[in-house]
């Protein structure tokens, strides 16, 4: 019985220090929190310049990406490119775009969320909401965004 309690004991020990060798250090996190928000304020800069190759491309390009608004919900890069497209064909339409707030929470140190609010002025109306983002880091390094849920609060100047 001493054996066994002895065996569990250890097999307790070796699992909680590889959770603590695995556990990111503060350094890194902040390094991290660095990069996330980079990609963050990296979508506000690429939109507003009508740089759209340069907005998709901090989405994970696959099948696995998703953007949830409203009652929709996207499913795949392809989706969110074709839909992205056509809804705002040209920079005029696209209308300018700003990050209000950023937080960032590194969960590991490949997975973390960035959440905030935004405007997105039109012609015709200016949007305020709110957004989450979860990312991944890539095979390369990279911080890129697997899941984006927005929501519209206040709409100012729609009929």
């Amino acid at each position: 019985m001493h054996e066994k309690l002895n065996r569990n004991m250890t097999a307790a020990l070796v699992a909680a220090l590889f959770m603590v060798l695995i556990q990111l250090s503060p350094a890194q996190a902040d390094d991290a929190g660095v990069e996330v928000r980079a990609v963050i304020e990296g979508l506000e800069t690429s939109w507003n310049s009508g740089d759209m190759d340069g907005y998709l491309a901090a989405y994970r390009m696959d099948e696995s990406m998703s953007l949830t608004f409203g009652n929709t919900v996207v499913q795949g890069w392809d989706k969110l490119n074709l839909l992205f497209r056509a809804s705002y064909p040209d920079e005029a339409r696209m209308g300018k775009f700003s990050i209000d707030s950023i937080a960032v929470t590194v969960l590991e140190d490949a997975a973390a969320v960035a959440y905030g609010n935004f405007t997105h002025v039109f012609e015709e109306e200016t949007i305020i909401g709110g957004y989450t983002h979860v990312l991944k880091r890539a095979a390369d390094g990279r911080w890129i965004i697997q899941h984006e849920r927005t929501s519209r609060g206040e709409v100012i100047g729609s009929d």
